[in-house]
């Protein structure tokens, strides 16, 4: 492959990236209702506790296996962290009052974390 071959697909290859973070940043805001449908149904007793974590902890899941790639690698790994601490409360079996607290505090940092990130776009 020649040189200016190498710096075509250096080029489109930068495009192509530059459009996926784009579509992940578009994505945010869904993930954010995502976040907050999940805590409304259970706050409205419309889903049980541990099926609201799931869904919490689907959208920390989804974040982070693109975040890191697409420049958001310290986004990407406070949603591991936070889907970590979701899969240690299931585990433990805190699908509880007090467990849901700590999931709710935890969305809210990460809420204003997408708005951080939303802004400056």
């Amino acid at each position: 492959m020649t040189q200016a071959q190498m710096q075509d697909l250096d080029q489109i290859m930068a495009q192509r990236l530059a459009k996926t973070r784009d579509l992940f940043l578009k994505i945010l805001s869904e993930r954010d209702r995502e976040i907050l449908d999940a805590r409304r149904k259970v706050e409205q007793n419309e889903a049980p506790i541990d099926r609201g974590m799931a869904e919490i902890r689907s959208v920390y899941h989804r974040i982070a296996g693109s975040a890191g790639s697409l420049g958001f690698a310290e986004f990407g790994d406070l949603a591991s962290t936070f889907e970590a601490t979701i899969d240690s409360l299931r585990e433990a079996r805190r699908t509880d009052d007090t467990g849901w607290a700590a999931v709710v505090r935890d969305s809210e940092i990460f809420r204003a974390r997408i708005a951080e990130i939303l802004e400056r776009r």
